[in-house]
Order: C-alpha cells, then sequence, then structure tokens
C-alpha cells in the first residue's frame, strides 16, 4: 500500500469514531457518537466505559466546538462517571437525544455522585426528548447515602436545557463552585415522598439564571445553599416539593453567606413551602438581598416561612444565627392549606432586619380565613397586605 493509500485508510478508521457536519461559518464541528466507542443502547449493557472514552475524544478534539451524541430513541445504561476538562474546544456541547439510564444502587462504589462535570469552560448539556434516569427507587427504600445524579463542579459558561431529569438518588441537578450558568426549560420529577430529591441545588456558585422549569419531587424545587451570589429564578412551576429555599445556612456553626437572590414568576402547587429561607442556631453570617416577586400558591402548607431554629446537637437554644436583612415579598397571592400561611420565626438575636412585604392576599384552601405569626422580625409592609403581620409596621 503507497503513503497515499495509508493515509486514506487512517482517515477512514478515524471517521468511525466521529462524525462531522459543516456549519454556516464553513467550518466542521466533530460530533462522537457515544455508539461509535461501543455504548450499547439496549438498556442492559454497562456502556460506561465506552462514555469515558467518547468523554475523552471530544474533549481532546481542537477547534471551536465539538459535541458527544447520545443517540434518539435508545437508553444506556451507565454507572458512576466523571468528565474531567478543561477541553481543547471553547465550546463542548452534550447532546443526550436518548436516555441515560443509572446502574443500580448496588452497582455503585460508594461515590455520591452519578454524572459528574468538573473544571469544564463552555459546556453545554441538551437535547429534546433527552431523560436522565437515575431509577433513585434502589435506593430510597433503603435510605442509603444516596448520590446526587448530575453534578457539574467548577465550571464556568455553563448552560444545561431541554432535557427531563428523573428519579435522581439524592438531587437531581448539583451546581458547586460554578460561574455564568444558565438552566432552561428542563423538565424535573421524582415521587413526593422520595427522600432529599431536590431539583436545583446551587452551592457557592455565582452568575447563575434558572428559568422555565417545570419540577416536581421530594425535596426543595430550587435549594440556595450557602456561598452563592447573584442568582435569578424565573418562571417555574414547583409541586410537589418543599418550595424553593435559601439554605440551609450555619450549620455546626459555620460563617456562611448568601447575597442577591431574585424568585420571581413561581407557582408552587401543593407544596410544603413556597418561598423559604432557613438557617441554623448558632451559625454565623449573613443572607442579604432577597427577594420574591410575582409568587403564586396553590394549596401550600406554608406559603411563606423564615425559620432561624434548625438546631445541632449541643447547639445552646437562642446561640444566634445568620443575620438576614433586606429581604423583599412583592406581590404574593394564591391559598394555604393551613391557618398560618405568613411565618417570620426569627432568632432572639435581632438577626432578622429590613424585611419588606407588599401587595400580599394569601387565603385558606378552605375558604376560611389565615393569620401570620412572627418573633422577632422588624421591617415593614405596604398596599394591601392579607394575612396582616403584626410585627412588621
Amino acid at each position: 500500500m503507497g503513503i497515499v493509500g495509508i493515509r486514506t485508510a487512517i482517515l477512514v478508521v478515524a471517521g468511525l469514531a466521529w462524525c462531522g457536519s459543516v456549519l454556516a461559518g464553513g467550518w466542521e464541528e466533530r460530533v462522537f457518537n457515544v455508539e461509535h466507542f461501543g455504548a450499547r443502547g439496549d438498556g442492559l449493557t454497562d456502556s460506561t466505559e465506552a462514555f469515558v472514552h467518547a468523554w475523552t475524544a471530544a474533549c481532546g478534539a481542537r477547534g471551536a466546538s465539538a459535541s458527544l451524541l447520545v443517540p434518539a430513541a435508545k437508553s444506556f445504561l451507565v454507572g458512576p462517571t466523571k468528565f474531567r476538562g478543561p477541553c481543547a474546544a471553547t465550546r463542548i456541547t452534550v447532546q443526550v437525544m436518548g436516555t441515560i439510564t443509572a446502574l443500580p444502587a448496588s452497582a455503585w462504589d460508594r461515590q455520591n455522585y452519578w454524572l459528574m462535570f468538573h473544571q469544564v469552560d463552555g459546556l453545554t448539556v441538551t437535547g429534546s426528548g433527552g431523560v436522565l434516569d437515575g431509577r433513585g427507587e434502589t435506593w430510597w427504600s433503603n435510605r442509603c447515602r444516596n448520590g446526587d445524579s448530575l453534578v457539574l463542579m467548577n465550571c464556568t459558561n455553563l448552560e444545561l436545557s431541554h432535557f427531563s431529569s428523573k428519579n435522581s438518588p439524592q438531587m437531581h441537578i448539583a451546581v458547586i463552585q460554578s460561574s455564568k450558568v444558565n438552566v432552561t426549560q428542563l423538565t424535573i420529577t421524582a415521587p413526593g415522598d422520595s427522600p432529599n430529591t431536590d431539583g436545583v441545588h446551587i452551592d457557592r456558585s455565582e452568575d447563575v439564571h434558572i428559568t422555565g422549569l417545570t419540577i416536581g419531587t421530594g425535596d426543595d424545587c430550587i435549594s440556595i445553599g450557602p456561598g452563592s451570589r447573584f442568582v435569578n429564578i424565573d418562571g417555574i412551576i414547583c409541586g410537589p416539593g418543599h418550595g424553593v429555599s435559601v439554605g440551609s445556612l450555619g450549620r455546626h456553626g459555620a460563617m456562611e453567606s448568601v447575597e442577591h437572590i431574585d424568585v420571581r414568576n413561581v407557582h408552587f402547587i401543593n407544596t410544603m413551602n413556597g418561598a423559604r429561607i432557613k438557617t441554623w442556631q448558632g451559625g454565623r453570617g449573613y443572607a442579604k438581598s432577597i427577594s420574591f416577586t410575582n409568587i403564586n400558591f396553590t394549596n401550600v402548607e406554608n406559603p411563606v416561612i423564615i425559620d432561624q431554629f434548625y438546631v445541632d446537637r449541643g447547639v445552646v437554644p437562642n446561640a444566634g444565627a445568620v443575620a438576614l436583612s433586606n429581604i423583599t415579598y412583592t406581590n404574593l397571592k394564591g391559598t394555604s392549606s393551613r391557618k398560618t400561611a405568613v411565618d417570620f420565626d426569627c432568632s432572639d438575636s435581632g438577626s432578622c432586619r429590613d424585611i419588606s412585604v407588599s401587595s400580599v392576599l394569601i387565603t385558606a384552601s378552605d375558604g376560611r380565613g389565615t393569620e401570620a405569626r412572627c418573633r422577632n422580625a422588624q421591617g415593614k409592609t405596604s398596599g394591601y397586605v392579607y394575612p396582616r403581620i403584626p410585627c412588621l409596621s
């Protein structure tokens, strides 16, 4: 075989592992199909190794962009996997067109995550019709130490869109120590009694935008953890679940901070909580500049709640708490399943200040009246506010 023939053979072999598509600019995006690396979409064969090899090839591909493709109409069985960066391409996309199904709990090796993307800049995870199936039912009954389904750690310029996540062992999506994050148009589901199955958890991250999600789980629809700032949540349907929660903050006396959180246009349906802020006694630090705007409640157990009385063992009651300030509630309406529709339960240390409540109408689901309960909260109301909040001027 001549030199030209050898080169042709090499290109043919390489072409088996990837395919390209010519874009408008004239350059070619490399698309790496997991099946070309040995993945079997039969829902029975462990394809973990094939996914790792496909990711290694896609992440190492040079150019403006590269993609890892999970084909439609197939189910791929994958165990706990870390997809490591940084990658060579400016933008790397994971196209989840089919279903990725987790191995059952018995096959995990004490990992606290299922799929993790670590230190990947310019990552998009998307896919019309794509599903992440965490098979959490294999964990929940035994109360195992569950793992989170999809973890994004130390990533920047991150986008998650147009796929579904169901039955996570624990949290469905955890965004950790990441920035410039856009999460949009996702459907996240788990039974209402499934433990710790938060929809989206934000931890030590900033510049996060969450829009257009439909979430029904056994825990918080969205939880915002310590070290998070500039988080915008807009257009969410939540239920069942425990609401949108800022916290919990300050456990084991930790010094923690959260600031500039904007939650708007959320509809809570048959949830345990609605707009919630929760901290631990003995904690330190602050949570400030938090707003809830245009919120609807349908048969919610605790529509508006601040709870500063989570207690660790050995902590002296009223030992101080994370300081809350500049908390704003505007245009809240709907129904409560309990008589107490607004509950501001703050520490004796004067840690709840500058609470502003405007335009609120929350009635009882059974047609009766509602009330507000408050302790140690300071602030003001404006416009029509029902139920009346006695501790605010």
